[in-house]
């Protein structure tokens, strides 16, 4: 059963503006990499249309969006986040899209405006995903795609993480296990289609990456013990 823990009274989290603060002061290169972005565009790649709306919400320094920007299809670009910073600097890298300063938990666009939406690594950062995720589902377009990514709990180095990653993720607050993700999208109104994960199962690369991905193919239950969890799902018909 999906665990019961929806809220996180109990932790104190940063405020919006520190969360943007410490995000400006983190170099480019200890993102997410551009193999990470590419992956998640690749999976919602074959539910995307010419001419779709198409919404990157936390977009960093614009990876992801320039890597949505290269497909072989005419997309309406827009990217959103809290950081004025990082939100000029997706602007300039993808001079297309229609990019804003915005909380992606009061987003400022109509009801079923958007078919498609990316959050990638952002839900960490907030007290509970609930107002981020109805907000997101208000924003899609009956049958739209949202693509989640975040730290996952359940990770087989998850401890060891947890003490180092103050080197890297100044203001990262709060992991969830996958089973909490999946309660917190259905709550909000989501279909969960596809889990898969991201980064490593256990080791790095090389030869133990390889026998990863063999492990993989021969159990994909093991995509739920990876580093980072990659969640699609689907906001249903309203008839449904």
């Amino acid at each position: 059963m999906p665990s019961e823990r929806t809220e996180n009274t109990d932790i104190q989290f940063p405020s919006k503006e520190d969360i943007a603060r410490g995000y400006d002061e983190i170099p480019e290169e200890k993102f997410m990499p551009r193999k990470f972005h590419q992956k998640c565009v690749e999976l919602l790649r074959s539910e995307l249309n010419e001419g779709a709306k198409v919404a990157d919400f936390g977009c960093g320094h614009g990876t992801l969006l320039h890597v949505l920007s290269e497909l072989p299809m005419r997309l309406a670009l827009t990217a959103c986040d809290l950081s004025p910073v990082l939100a000029e600097k997706t602007q300039k890298r993808v001079p297309d899209a229609d990019v804003r300063v915005a909380d992606i938990e009061v987003l400022p666009f109509d009801n079923d405006y958007f078919d498609a939406a990316f959050a990638t690594e952002v839900m960490e950062h907030l007290g509970t995903p609930s107002k981020a995720l109805g907000e997101i589902i208000r924003v899609l377009k009956p049958e739209g795609w949202l693509l989640v990514s975040l730290p996952n709990r359940d990770w087989f180095r998850f401890e060891e993480y947890v003490q180092q990653r103050n080197k890297f993720q100044p203001v990262d607050d709060h992991f969830y296990s996958v089973e909490e993700m999946e309660d917190f999208l259905r709550k909000a109104g989501f279909e969960i289609r596809l889990i898969r994960g991201g980064e490593n199962l256990f080791f790095g690369g090389g030869l133990p990456h390889l026998m990863e991905k063999i492990a993989l193919l021969l159990y994909p239950p093991l995509h739920r013990r990876m580093k980072r969890m990659i969640l699609l799902a689907c906001k249903p018909l309203a008839d449904r």
